[in-house]
């Protein structure tokens, strides 16, 4: 691909609406690993399988690629500034933000309260794509909250506006 038709490529998947998420994870040193991304789908119900994709050049893609459980902190409109944070390099990305992490007894991977969800995934498959890796991973467990989804289309972060049957009359 030229350079001029990978700019359009990347204009192309500009015009796609995503949400944002976080994916967080702890390694056997107990060191916290993160990572923003808005590339995150379902694969399937039965297994409940999502897959989300790392950059191969991220800090944090040796710890994905060896990790046995992950989560996927679907971003709310409130947590625009942690989704900055967490697309730094070189920066502490869990000091400043209050997320939950495991314990002895529920060694889950941490999870960023606020969010319109966590999914705690178990890793299940992992392909090598390109300059990014595909993480596959098995739904353990969800946590769902109640808020406004974060949203990122054409570069930037929008607002929704909901449009209830009512406002349509």
């Amino acid at each position: 691909m030229t350079l001029e038709n990978k700019q359009t490529f990347r204009d192309a998947l500009s015009a796609f609406p995503s949400g944002v998420t976080i994916v967080s994870t702890t390694d056997e040193q107990g060191r916290h690993w993160g990572f923003t991304a808005s590339s995150f789908s379902s694969v399937s119900m039965d297994p409940p399988l999502v897959l989300v994709c790392i950059a191969n050049k991220a800090d944090s893609h040796a710890a994905f690629v060896n990790a046995q459980r992950y989560a996927i902190n679907i971003l709310s409109q409130e947590q625009k500034d942690v989704a900055m944070h967490f697309a730094r390099k070189g920066v502490d990305k869990f000091g400043p933000h209050a997320f939950r992490y495991g314990t002895g007894d529920d060694p889950h991977p941490p999870m960023l309260p606020g969010s319109m969800a966590s999914l705690v995934c178990i890793a299940r498959d992992v392909h090598e794509a390109g300059d990014h890796t595909v993480l596959i991973g098995e739904i353990q467990d969800v946590e769902l909250g109640d808020a406004t989804p974060l949203v990122y289309y054409n570069r930037g972060f929008r607002d929704l506006e909901l449009e209830t049957a009512d406002s349509l009359i």
